[in-house]
């Protein structure tokens, strides 16, 4: 028997929270997005790229990739055994992703990797719940991350914090392991109605998020941290 997705409508528009605020900013305010992506990420935008958003799309349901998908929807599927080497199955769900273009290398594709929150205790979870064998892998990638990083080898990655440690695992693997162009936008929802969070809160939260991780100075390169204004659910209708 199968049970209903009581999140989102029949046509997989969701009905609350940063699912629905990523599904308007990608269907509906994609230029605008796309521009605050490049205002936060000034290194990439200093490449003159080309995003192109290919998820959620309204219409693909507004599906959400992992593992081998989500490689093919940016177009790196070839990458496919690497990332099998790298993560075990069930890995991350990607809330949005966009594939890179380049003016100067038109061959060469990068990739935009984003998590989206629209309250601050959306940020934590119940830590790693891997097998085993699962698991050893996953330490061994979180360790590779953190020395990239810069944080200290003992901080926990598998703990509460879980989530946004295996976001920067894969931002990793993209940069040192696949050599791909990559960057990691987290995508912050503004006084959104399900649960209003403004900017000064966003921050302080964010502050000792990256303090737990054991980041320190100017954060981690390639990432971002984004603020924009959650919008109606009526959007998604126009």
């Amino acid at each position: 028997m199968t049970t209903k997705n009581t999140r989102v409508d029949d046509d997989g528009g969701a009905y609350a929270g940063s699912q629905l605020q990523i599904q308007i900013y990608v269907n509906r305010q994609s230029e605008g997005l796309t521009r605050e992506v490049f205002e936060r990420l000034p290194d990439l935008a200093l490449l003159h790229p080309r995003l192109n958003w290919v998820s959620p799309l309204e219409k693909d349901r507004f599906s959400e990739y992992q593992d081998t998908a989500f490689l093919k929807a940016c177009g790196l599927e070839h990458l496919s055994d690497e990332l099998k080497a790298f993560w075990p199955r069930r890995g991350p769900v990607w809330d949005a992703l966009a594939s890179i273009e380049f003016q100067k290398d038109k061959n060469n594709k990068g990739i935009l990797l984003v998590e989206a929150k629209s309250y601050p205790a959306e940020i934590y979870g119940s830590g790693c719940k891997a097998s085993p064998t699962s698991r050893e892998k996953i330490e061994d990638a979180l360790d590779r991350t953190k020395k990239w990083c810069g944080v200290s080898a003992d901080t926990d990655w598998t703990g509460r914090l879980y989530q946004s440690a295996n976001r920067m695992a894969h931002l990793y693997f993209f940069r040192k392991i696949a050599g791909v162009p990559a960057w990691l936008a987290n995508i912050n929802f503004l006084n959104d109605s399900h649960s209003p969070t403004d900017c000064e809160t966003w921050q302080k939260q964010l502050k000792k998020v990256k303090a737990e991780l054991g980041i320190s100075g100017e954060g981690i390169p390639y990432t971002a941290d984004i603020f924009l204004k959650a919008r109606d659910r009526g959007e998604l209708s126009l």
